[in-house]
């Protein structure tokens, strides 16, 4: 079994192979984020998720097939909005952490279903904004480090690719109704906070970025909650800090180790989600 090893941008393969994947990339991200928006006030339960499998077919023909992706995310968008929805107001939760742990339904045993069980809506990132908000530190590195290929490289594909998407976004805000996230974040500033420097990298860096962007996008977060595997080390160095976040954001954080044994790792969240409760920050999060 032949097992690719190039870069997650997928640069090494073409630039067209990179902007693809960052669309793949943003589609799925912006499907399960229209879920998590619109199915706790769904009034045929059940439907939304319906949706969102007849949504997926489509955008994977889309790229498959060489389709029309304005057509097909037009088309995705006015079936979501025929979905009916009841006023309400939930707790959000924001999840973070390993991203396998946070994005597999199967590994993180339904973790967002779960949340809406308890009463809460879940807020998610897609990988492309996510990967965005990181860029700017690791280019930093990179420079440092006389790899200026790849920071030309990256330089490129972000200028581009913000330029392309801005349409796009347009349109999956006729559900969302809410801005992008602001992927523009001094990361010195975070870095700085938590005594992390740009030679610190990884997904315990990663996830202070991370935080802070999500607390200027949703001021109004109830929880975090932190998903890792059992053991893993990035995971054991962010629930090292989790109560230091706290402080910082006013928000609790709960973590999640997935240990495969088939427990319910899920209902620690419940309590924070029943009973939400807020710290006023020791700083500022922007």
């Amino acid at each position: 079994m032949d097992v690719y090893i190039g870069n997650m941008s997928l640069s090494d393969v073409s630039l067209q192979a990179s902007i693809e994947a960052y669309f793949a990339h943003m589609f799925g991200g912006m499907l399960r984020k229209m879920g998590c928006r619109i199915r706790p006030y769904e009034k045929e339960k059940g439907l939304t998720d319906k949706v969102l499998a007849q949504s997926l077919t489509i955008l994977y023909n889309t790229f498959l097939g060489g389709r029309s992706k304005d057509d097909d995310v037009n088309k995705v968008i006015s079936l979501f909005k025929k979905i009916e929805t009841v006023p309400g107001r939930r707790p959000k939760v924001a999840i973070f952490g390993d991203l396998y742990a946070r994005d597999n339904d199967v590994f993180n045993q339904d973790l967002i279903h779960d949340i809406e069980a308890y009463g809460g809506e879940v807020i998610t990132t897609p990988f492309s904004e996510f990967a965005k908000l990181i860029a700017s530190p690791y280019m930093r590195r990179w420079f440092r480090e006389g790899e200026y290929m790849d920071v030309l490289v990256t330089k490129t594909l972000i200028t581009l690719i913000n330029q392309l998407d801005k349409s796009y976004y347009k349109i999956f805000n006729e559900v969302l109704g809410e801005p992008p996230l602001n992927t523009d974040i001094d990361y010195k500033k975070i870095y700085d906070t938590f005594h992390v420097t740009v030679q610190h990298y990884g997904e315990s860096a990663d996830n202070l970025i991370k935080i802070s962007a999500l607390m200027q996008h949703c001021p109004d977060l109830s929880l975090f909650v932190q998903t890792n595997p059992a053991f893993c080390c990035a995971g054991l160095v962010t629930e090292a800090m989790a109560a230091r976040i706290e402080e910082y954001t006013g928000v609790p954080v709960v973590t999640l180790n997935y240990d495969g044994t088939g427990k319910n790792i899920n209902s620690r969240v419940s309590p924070y989600i029943k009973f939400p409760r807020r710290k006023a920050p020791a700083g500022t999060a922007r």
